[in-house]
């Protein structure tokens, strides 16, 4: 089952989707390699799990969540720090706290969750890090 996540009077999808891609890269990078195979997830997720609901594009004609992947592909090439990267996120959850409702809650963990199993399923690191990143959701 698809997750709509794209309902939300007032919560700016563009930032989301870049600060959604920011985690990702985190939960990605925890162990300190990214993994092909963790790219690939990603894009998937997006395209099947975010695109579909979104209906709304930038300047150019492009939906929105493909943000998402081109926020990931853009710190992992200035191969940013995880740490200044997940306080971004947080920050970012924390602001938004009164826009993040159950739904949009269960697809962050959804996306975290299929980018960590992708490659050799998910390790020591990757579940700390899921489990740090559930803490904070669950703060919110």
């Amino acid at each position: 089952m698809k997750t709509q996540i794209f309902n939300h009077q007032g919560l700016n999808y563009k930032q989301f989707y870049k600060e959604l891609g920011h985690l990702l890269y985190v939960v990605a990078y925890s162990d300190g390699v990214i993994q092909k195979k963790e790219v690939e997830a990603l894009r998937d997720f997006v395209l099947k799990e975010l695109v579909p609901f979104e209906h709304s594009s930038d300047s150019s004609g492009m939906n929105k969540a493909f943000y998402t992947e081109f926020e990931f592909e853009d710190i992992a090439y200035k191969r940013a720090q995880a740490e200044d990267v997940y306080r971004s996120f947080v920050n970012y959850l924390n602001e938004n706290a009164y826009h993040i409702d159950n739904q949009m809650k269960t697809s962050i963990i959804k996306a975290v969750e299929k980018v960590a199993n992708a490659y050799k399923k998910t390790n020591k690191k990757e579940q700390e890090m899921i489990d740090k990143i559930m803490e904070e959701i669950e703060l919110i």
